[in-house]
């Protein structure tokens, strides 16, 4: 974990020299920099990718759902590392680990804003709040995927989440995926 792994465990992990890792990372810190570099451009770039102002919101939070969902399975050390990260609280890393959830919230909480403007998303909805809830089910989504719970009931989650973030009035918008799978409140 980050609290712990050492230039001799990442040496052994990755089948090099010892004298090698400490050649690209002089200090536990910097190697330790580079993994959080590494774990945060993965979800900030997923957010990047499916969060685009031309998508739909309620289809853009549910395709970014969806990719974080498949990053746990292609990715798992990314998630174990994310997930370490947001339990550290710890001088050194918390305050970098606040810094990058908020960057994903604000990433999240803009294509909420977008779809209240367009029409997709509740005029009453809070933004922020319910960003920081579609975060928050992040965790759940990756303790699903390490479980084996069926893709079906992970996807099923994921429409659940997205419907909630929209909120009622989207949801009975013609056209948007909400919409289309979504019962009344």
């Amino acid at each position: 974990g980050l609290g712990a792994a050492s230039h001799t465990d990442v040496a052994r992990e990755a089948g090099v020299s010892v004298p090698a890792v400490f050649f690209y990372f002089r200090t536990r810190a910097l190697l330790v920099d580079a993994v959080l570099d590494e774990v945060a451009g993965l979800y900030l770039g997923l957010a990047e990718q499916h969060l685009r102002p031309d998508a739909p919101t309620p289809q853009a939070l549910l395709d970014f759902a969806r990719a974080f969902a498949r990053s746990v399975d292609e990715q798992p050390d990314h998630a174990r590392v994310w997930l370490d990260w947001s339990t550290a609280i710890r001088d050194e890393l918390w305050p970098r680990y606040l810094e990058f959830q908020e960057r994903v919230i604000g990433a999240i909480a803009a294509a909420l804003e977008r779809g209240r403007h367009a029409g997709s998303v509740a005029a009453d909805a809070d933004a922020d709040d319910e960003a920081r809830l579609f975060v928050g089910a992040a965790y759940v989504v990756t303790q699903m995927k390490f479980a084996g719970t069926p893709p079906a009931k992970v996807e099923r989650f994921l429409e659940t989440l997205v419907r909630s973030a929209v909120g009622r009035y989207a949801a009975g918008r013609a056209g948007s995926p909400a919409a289309r799978t979504r019962s009344p409140r």
